[in-house]
């Protein structure tokens, strides 16, 4: 059931601000299922230089592709997580612009998820599974 609250001074900003945010976390989970996605498939751009040779070995695909998905899961619940608690702090009209530390030390092990997934497709020259 929604609950009424009350417009004073900057509340529909704020609250404008916590769907973003949110939407900004769903958006980061749709990247990082579609790099679970490019990766499993073995999607690669090819240029006319170096055409990509498909058929490769599948040593790294799927145990990537399964910490990029967990890590959307991960993404999806700690936007909610964040959401729910501004939407909390509104409410009672606390402060919640300061950023948590457990979602802080989420995003920094989202951002080095991605971070290594970056690494490991420059060291295998093309992708995983080329």
């Amino acid at each position: 059931m929604p609950t009424s609250i009350e417009n004073h001074g900057s509340t529909a900003r704020d609250y404008c601000m916590l769907e973003r945010n949110f939407l900004s976390h769903v958006k980061l989970a749709l990247l990082l299922i579609l790099v679970s996605s490019s990766v499993l498939l073995q999607a690669r751009l090819d240029s006319p230089t170096n055409p990509v040779e498909h058929g490769g070995s599948h040593q790294l695909s799927i145990p990537l592709a399964t910490i990029e998905v967990i890590s959307a899961f991960v993404v999806i619940g700690s936007g909610l997580w964040e959401y729910e608690s501004g939407i909390r702090d509104m409410r009672v009209r606390r402060a919640f612009l300061l950023s948590t530390e457990p979602h802080f030390v989420i995003m920094a092990v989202i951002a080095a998820v991605v971070f290594i997934t970056w690494i490991v497709f420059l060291v295998n020259e093309g992708g995983v599974g080329s």
